[in-house]
């Protein structure tokens, strides 16, 4: 595997575009001068919104200036260290567990925290390893200070404890086969229930368990403790026909338990303001690596955003970056950036399949048009016409796959739709859609 294949793209900005793209993704960063002069005042950059901290905030800033240094390697996290400045900005010295002003971070759920802040900058700036610098801004929030890339010499070994992590990615990636015919992949597709057209949403928990085939799940801030949204979760498949099987059965068992049969099934990206749904994809056989995360953005992300509907864009950045991905206790991966792909059996079927040779044959598709500024800045804007140029020589080498003959069928409709320049409706009741008996 290459080592940073993107380190091109990370070279090439500026520390104001990184700052940029960083706040983009949905992570705060502060790498400009203005930015830092602004931290040491007392001032943070949010979301590109500047904004000032209390006075009691920012003399707990100036007394703790709590820091960690997070090592990255292929997305995954091998160790954080955390800091504590001295007298001034660049004076770090490693905190001894006693004399810590905040728990280290394997206490308390930091490092979730942390992992998810440092994978995510990095991977936003093109970056699969390297070590970033995160400080702590108070209530749980981080911003970057500092990105740092690894990078190889010729003749020389990486040093630990990336040169350990290396040996471990080969031997995995040594056992996968051509087309990887032992993949498994599963999905969580979400959706509302809705009183009406114009309603409000009824919590799927009156209805729905929280484990099974048809369950509930927790909804945006503000809902903790309620489980409002609703989940098909199709048992796992080796291949793409029976997962979609799988997943009319869920949507069945979700039908017989819905009793109400006056309430409306809502899906997509989302379909009623302040509700983000996701259409969460799971793999299992085959290896995480940045190449692949990156495949599966530019063939399957960028394709799924020509198709949505307009008010899905207000999902991102909270939720549908790039590369969102989370690991599984099962050994596997799951694939979060979609949008509930269950607006139509039409475009969840093309998903499924397109997921699935993606997956398979990543090896074999290259390119990365998003990570272009300007169709970066494009795809969290929901700009569509310049990913639609974009997205043309992608199609070409998806049909050129191997594997693709067969998934054709379910896959080429969605080209069709690209191509014609058609959306699918948020605002549509997808209950009469699914609860048939269509084989898929």
């Amino acid at each position: 595997m290459t080592l940073n294949e993107g380190h091109q793209v990370f070279d090439d900005l500026s520390q104001e575009q990184i700052e940029k793209r960083l706040l983009r993704s949905g992570v705060e960063a502060a790498l400009t001068r203005q930015s830092k002069m602004m931290i040491r005042n007392g001032r943070w950059a949010d979301s590109g919104i500047s904004g000032t901290v209390g006075n009691g905030a920012a003399l707990a800033y100036m007394r703790h200036r709590l820091r960690y240094k997070v090592y990255i390697f292929n997305l995954g996290v091998l160790k954080i260290v955390p800091f504590r400045t001295g007298a001034g900005m660049n004076g770090l010295s490693l905190i001894s567990g006693s004399s810590q002003s905040e728990e280290p971070p394997e206490r308390r759920g930091l490092t979730k925290l942390l992992e998810g802040v440092a994978v995510r900058a990095l991977y936003s700036v093109g970056l699969d390893s390297g070590v970033v610098l995160l400080l702590s801004k108070g209530d749980r929030k981080y911003v970057v200070e500092e990105i740092t890339p690894l990078k190889m010499q010729v003749g020389d070994p990486l040093p630990e404890p990336f040169r350990t992590a290396e040996l471990v990615l080969e031997r995995s990636l040594a056992y996968e086969l051509p087309g990887r015919p032992g993949l498994l992949m599963g999905m969580d597709p979400e959706f509302l229930l809705q009183r009406g057209s114009a309603g409000s949403v009824v919590p799927a928990s009156l209805y729905l368990p929280t484990d099974g085939v048809a369950g509930c799940d927790g909804g945006p801030p503000g809902t903790r403790g309620t489980f409002p949204v609703a989940e098909l979760r199709p048992r796992p498949r080796g291949s793409p026909r029976a997962l979609l099987a799988q997943l009319m059965s869920a949507a069945a068992t979700a039908d017989r338990l819905i009793a109400d049969r006056s309430l409306a099934w809502r899906a997509g990206g989302m379909p009623l303001r302040g509700w983000a749904l996701g259409g969460h994809l799971h793999f299992s056989g085959v290896t995480l690596t940045a190449p692949l995360l990156r495949a599966l953005d530019n063939y399957l992300a960028l394709p799924m955003l020509l198709l949505e509907d307009a008010r899905a864009t207000a999902r991102r950045p909270r939720y549908g970056v790039l590369g969102d991905f989370r690991y599984q206790p099962h050994g596997g991966f799951e694939y979060r950036t979609l949008p509930s792909f269950l607006v139509s059996p039409v475009v969840a079927k093309g998903a499924v399949f397109l997921a699935h040779l993606i997956v398979s044959r990543y090896e074999d598709l290259p390119l990365r048009p998003l990570d272009r500024e300007e169709l970066h800045a494009a795809y969290y804007s929901g700009d569509k016409l310049p990913l639609r140029a974009a997205f043309a020589p992608l199609m070409g080498q998806l049909r050129e796959l191997g594997g693709y003959d067969t998934a054709a069928r379910y896959i080429e409709p969605l080209f069709r739709y690209i191509h014609e320049g058609k959306t699918w409706d948020e605002a549509r009741d997808i209950r009469g859609l699914w609860c048939t008996k269509e084989v898929p």
